[in-house]
This record gives C-alpha cells, sequence and structure tokens, in this order.
C-alpha cells in the first residue's frame, strides 16, 4: 500500500476527523497529521501510562493490510504495558505478556517470526521509568533491536514526547502525527517508520 492508501483508508473509518496529509519531504512520501483524542478520560486501565482511548483503533486504521487473526500474528506490541491479550503479541519487561524481556533482547528471542507491524509505547523519560520500575530507555538501541526483528518493508509505530534517534540504514520515517490528548496532558508524537529492506 502506498502512504495514500494509508491516509486514504484511515479517512473511511474516521470520516468526522481530520483527514491525514501526504506530503513531500526530502524527495519521500510523509503522513503528516493531528489526532485529538477529545474529553474521553476513561481508560480501560488504571495501569499509569496506558494507551489513550481510541489510538489503538486509529494506528490500525491506517494498515488495513496486517491481519492480526492471522497465525503468526502480524503484529506486535513492546512495553506493552497492562494491554489485554489479543489477535497480537505482546512484551513487556514487567507485566504480563507473551514476551516477557527487555525490548533489546527481542532478536536473541523471536528467532522465526518477523512481525510486520511493531507499536510501541515506551516510556518517555526517566521519570516515566522510575514510576515502570524500569531501567531508562536507550531508544537507539530499543529502534537497532525492533529492525533486526521487523520484516523488510514492515512498520514501527512509535508513541513518544520525542521522535527518537534512528540508524537511517534500517528505518525510513513515512509519518508524524500529533497527538492531543485534551487539556493538561503532554503532547506526543506518533512516529511511523518503515523498515528499510536489506
Amino acid at each position: 500500500m502506498t502512504l495514500r492508501d494509508r491516509a486514504d483508508a484511515y479517512a473511511v473509518l474516521f470520516p468526522d476527523r481530520p483527514p491525514l496529509q501526504v506530503v513531500r519531504e526530502q524527495a519521500r512520501d510523509v503522513i503528516y497529521g493531528t489526532w485529538l483524542g477529545g474529553q474521553d478520560y476513561r481508560n480501560a486501565s488504571k495501569f499509569y501510562g496506558a494507551y489513550p482511548p481510541g489510538y489503538l483503533e486509529r494506528v490500525m486504521a491506517l494498515f488495513p493490510d496486517v491481519t492480526p487473526s492471522a497465525l503468526p500474528t502480524d503484529v506486535l506490541h513492546v512495553f506493552s504495558g497492562s494491554l489485554p491479550p489479543g489477535h497480537y503479541e505482546r512484551c513487556d519487561l514487567l507485566q504480563p505478556a507473551e514476551i516477557q524481556a527487555d525490548v533489546c533482547e527481542l532478536p536473541n528471542i523471536i528467532l522465526n517470526w518477523r512481525p510486520r507491524l511493531v507499536i510501541a509505547d515506551p516510556p518517555y523519560s526517566a521519570a516515566d521509568a522510575d514510576k515502570y520500575r524500569t531501567p531508562p530507555l536507550n531508544r537507539r538501541r530499543a529502534l537497532e533491536s525492533i529492525a533486526r526483528i521487523t520484516q523488510p518493508g514492515g512498520h514501527l509505530v512509535w508513541l513518544d514526547c520525542v521522535w527518537p534517534m534512528h540508524n537511517k540504514q534500517q528505518w525510513v520515517t513515512v509519518g508524524r502525527i500529533t497527538l492531543i490528548r485534551s487539556t493538561n496532558h503532554r503532547v506526543r508524537l506518533v512516529s511511523i517508520f518503515e523498515r528499510v529492506a536489506a
């Protein structure tokens, strides 16, 4: 699918939301947009830092070609926290998950499976890591590890307060979406990366 196809697929499922734009940036297409969460303050989980309501539905709207119910699944959630079991695999260091490990260890654990879509919501700061009782995140190492297990042409959707450092031989940025949950919440960035074919 092209990025225009992905933006159009999102518009079909969210016709009342502002459309995503596909713009040329340094000779390549990139999706840009803003997602406003609105006044729904309820989370399905009381876990600190859980996904905002509706976030995963918006992400998955961009990837109608990914089949979560396929076996093995096409989708891996890293830093999965309290995300319940579903048609995906989860990886978390402390919380119950199919893969209970540090994300940087994934290349030593996942040997015969390559997800097409990895969705990540890491601790954004050292203070956040303290709340989770985990070590501070090394973003560069995490993205390198995720690249090693992701299918060429696959995608990583990374939710954070920064655009993370990454190896351009592994990842190309194909999306930047601002996520505004509501007033008095951190404004976050949804960075979408495509795995470069080796």
